[in-house]
């Protein structure tokens, strides 16, 4: 096992945390089954590769969630939606997991994780899936990151299906966090939240809302992402022509563990399996639209609007990026104090 080459993660700072597990009631159980590096602005909670124009902030209703004595309240869960499997939840905060890494979840179990009420920028939860007693040398998840080790065929590429927020201020807070990005100024009482397919995805998955947040789906039902779906046959232009988005595991037996965004392709070759464009290589701009020098418009009328994958994301999982400057849901807003109740379910 050797340690994480971080260089795909922007270098943040975080602290440690906890949070409890609870069996889901009735929770649903289907069927078992970055290109670089992802920025995070904390100013206005995290981006991704294209996102949204900043609107104001919505007017905070009553929280609802209840505080704790440690100046804590649950406003995330993640639930295994599997069957039988287990999955291990990865995280981290600038740079440094906040929780406890690859945390066992079990089958029809819940997570429920205690953010601090002054606020948590940048953060990111992904599910790991087919791993070994200690949540290492996982089939799908193990892409590295803060607090993570590779097995010996390296890190995979960065294409989860994952979850990203940056926690606002609770109001009632008697203070709020620094704003990492800009010490001087603390969070404001908005949550900024993406669950983007602008890399690609790996396990299926659906959002759901508690709380007012008439700026954002309640729920966002991904839970028909398959494997199976991702494009064999993508045309990636000239440069590269027809190749196959689906990531294959390394260990020969050609199983597919996860799927590429076009760009994801052209631009990560972890594994092997990828290209090693940057993203405003001529080869690769036009699927991964880095402005400059591809303007918003550019990218809405060139060819990655056109691909299999695009359609594929659009048709399993509606309002959410499948590329930059998408007109999906990108990045949202919502008052701090919503919570945000994530199921991750088995490859399909």
């Amino acid at each position: 096992m050797k340690e994480v080459d971080v260089e795909d993660y922007v270098m943040l700072e975080g602290s440690a945390g906890a949070g409890s597990a609870t069996v889901a009631e009735g929770s649903e159980r289907p069927r078992s089954w970055l290109p670089g590096a992802l920025v995070f602005l904390a100013v206005a909670g995290i981006s991704v590769l294209g996102f949204l124009s900043l609107q104001p902030s919505p007017p905070p209703p009553a929280p609802p969630v209840v505080s704790d004595a440690k100046g804590t309240s649950v406003r995330l869960t993640i639930t295994n939606g599997c069957h039988d499997d287990d999955l291990w939840l990865a995280n981290f905060a600038f740079q440094t997991p906040f929780f406890p890494q690859d945390m066992k979840v079990k089958a029809g179990v819940t997570h429920e994780f205690a953010i601090p009420n002054e606020g948590l920028a940048a953060t990111r939860f992904w599910a790991k899936w087919g791993c070994d007693v200690t949540g290492s040398n996982c089939k799908i998840g193990q892409s590295g990151g803060p607090g993570e080790s590779c097995p010996a065929a390296g890190c995979a590429p960065p294409v989860d299906s994952k979850f990203e927020a940056t926690f606002g201020c609770m109001p009632g807070s008697p203070s709020c966090a620094r704003n990492p990005s800009a010490p001087a100024e603390t969070l404001g009482t908005t949550d900024w939240w993406d669950v983007s397919q602008v890399d690609g995805w790996t396990l299926p998955y659906k959002v759901e809302l508690a709380g007012d947040c008439p700026m954002a789906p309640q729920t966002i039902d991904c839970s028909g992402l398959s494997l199976s779906a991702c494009p064999a046959d993508e045309d990636l232009g000239r440069s590269t022509g027809t190749t196959t988005l689906r990531l294959r595991d390394p260990d020969g037996s050609g199983k597919t563990v996860g799927c590429y965004s076009p760009c994801a392709k052209l631009t990560n070759s972890h594994w092997g399996q990828g290209g090693s464009f940057a993203t405003d290589d001529v080869e690769a701009r036009d699927f991964c639209c880095p402005t400059p020098p591809i303007e918003p418009g550019q990218c809405s009328l060139g060819p990655v609007v056109r691909t299999q994958f695009v359609a594929v994301v659009h048709k399993l999982c509606p309002n959410v990026y499948a590329y930059a400057y998408d007109d999906g849901m990108g990045l949202a807003q919502c008052p701090a104090g919503t919570r945000y109740d994530v199921t991750f379910y088995c490859p399909i």
